[in-house]
């Protein structure tokens, strides 16, 4: 889900925060393979999909290739709660193998006076990855409120830039604006979210190290990740060790004055945990808190669904 979308869910700064490392935590065509086609595609039970080229602002129709055997699918079910109300509902469903993606997202909020605004979201993005690190073919995301903003980000030209189209429009790209070669090289949001559940083995790295820069169609930044320890949390009747990964919200380019962080916010991470499984290859995530001058909020996951590479079988695990 794109970054500035979900900061744009509440009026206060404090949440914004939280929003954009959470990003999307809270996409028909098939491409020739000498693997057979997956007998199962998660992807097509999100209700937005067929409605992907419904609203296009140029002639470019996008597709999204059907996984086959090789690839794992993935479908997370997470509800937030503010001072312990469930105020959102979120879906984070996608497919990966060894060198191509898909994901998509959606989010629906309830109001809460000044504090949670109302609204519903959902995003697609398309691309492939390797060991150097992940390279969108684009990245689409549609509001479903009076405005209907839609946002298309293509990504054709290998050596950039990326052609960023936004209807209505967003006015300020931020001072200083992001830069061609900030737009490119950095992950779009839901990219973003894949890049740290595949660091790891799957991406012959470290889990929890470094960071990912983000590009959100206005705002660059950076998600510093810092590993701090372990919790033991409950999911699907088991108890187990989860690795708590601390993020840091980093502006870089592309903010308005009034969007940058406070001290106060920039120091604090948001708190998240995960579970590796072996046969998926991924850090799963299970839970995200953060808190800050009074201010708290939890997104917790509350049904996985998968499928592993070489399978069809859906597995259903849920809190």
């Amino acid at each position: 889900m794109p970054l500035t979308t979900l900061q744009s869910l509440t009026k206060t700064k404090g949440f914004r925060r939280l929003a954009a490392p959470l990003a999307a935590m809270m996409t028909l065509t098939a491409l020739t393979s000498s693997i057979p086609a997956s007998a199962t595609d998660i992807l097509l039970s999100e209700r937005n999909i067929a409605n992907l080229n419904a609203r296009n602002l140029t002639e470019t129709q996008y597709t999204l290739p059907s996984p086959d055997q090789s690839a794992t699918q993935f479908a997370f079910v997470l509800k937030g709660y503010v001072f312990g109300l469930r105020m959102i509902r979120a879906n984070y469903t996608g497919w990966y193998d060894e060198s191509d993606y898909v994901l998509y997202a959606d989010i629906k909020t309830s109001g809460l006076g000044a504090l949670l605004k109302k609204m519903e979201i959902w995003a697609v993005s398309r691309g492939q990855h390797d060991q150097k690190g992940f390279q969108p073919d684009f990245h689409i995301q549609q509001n479903l409120d009076k405005k209907s903003r839609r946002v298309e980000m293509n990504y054709a030209n290998p050596a950039g830039p990326v052609d960023v189209n936004i209807i209505p429009s967003l006015g300020s790209q931020g001072i200083p604006p992001a830069s061609p070669a900030e737009r490119f090289l950095a992950d779009d949001t839901l990219s973003a979210i894949l890049n740290l559940m595949m660091r790891g083995p799957a991406q012959k790295n470290d889990f929890c190290q470094g960071s990912i820069k983000v590009f959100d169609s206005k705002q660059h930044y950076a998600l510093r990740l810092e590993p701090n320890g372990s919790k033991r949390l409950k999911f699907d009747g088991e108890k187990f060790e989860s690795l708590r990964c601390d993020i840091y919200y980093v502006p870089i380019s592309g903010f308005d004055p009034e969007d940058l962080p406070e001290d106060e916010e920039e120091a604090t991470p948001v708190k998240a945990y995960f579970q590796y499984r072996p046969e998926l290859d991924l850090y799963v995530p299970l839970r995200f808190t953060y808190k800050i001058s009074g201010f708290t909020a939890v997104v917790k996951v509350d049904e996985i669904k998968l499928i592993e590479s070489g399978s069809d079988v859906i597995q259903k695990l849920d809190d």
